[in-house]
């Protein structure tokens, strides 16, 4: 079932409060969100909500342009899905590569919210509990 932005899933749904070993929000993006919207809309460089992003996405170097510009060429190629597992996702430790250099969108992103208990039962993960 999917909840309108500021719904809370059914009391019945447990908590969730660790990201953890977790990354089901990770397992669908194919690449960090933004930064694929910066890249294949530039117009979006003049909007002010996507400043921090852009800052973000110019500063980039390495290993997280590279997989970021591979991710692209795949794409384009056909050989990698829109929305399969986030390039920058550590599927051993289930957590971001490069969580310091994440977009906007997978730093707002929050823990125990209906979108999180979505994505966490697309990917078959439970949800923990305090008890």
């Amino acid at each position: 079932m999917v909840y309108a932005v500021g719904v809370s899933p059914p009391s019945s749904e447990l908590s969730v409060l660790s990201c953890a070993g977790c990354g089901a929000c990770c397992r669908e993006q194919g690449a960090p969100p933004d930064y694929v919207a910066l890249r294949i809309s530039p117009h979006l460089a003049d909007d002010p909500s996507f400043a921090d992003d852009l800052a973000r996405y110019r500063a980039l170097t390495g290993e997280p342009l590279r997989l970021l510009n591979q991710y692209f060429h795949e794409r384009q190629a056909g050989l990698r899905p829109e929305n399969g597992v986030c390039i920058w996702f550590d599927a051993e430790n289930c957590n971001c590569r490069f969580y310091d250099l994440r977009p906007s969108t997978c730093r707002v992103f929050e823990l125990d919210s209906p979108g999180c208990h979505i994505y966490r039962r697309r990917q078959g993960i439970s949800v923990e509990t305090d008890s």
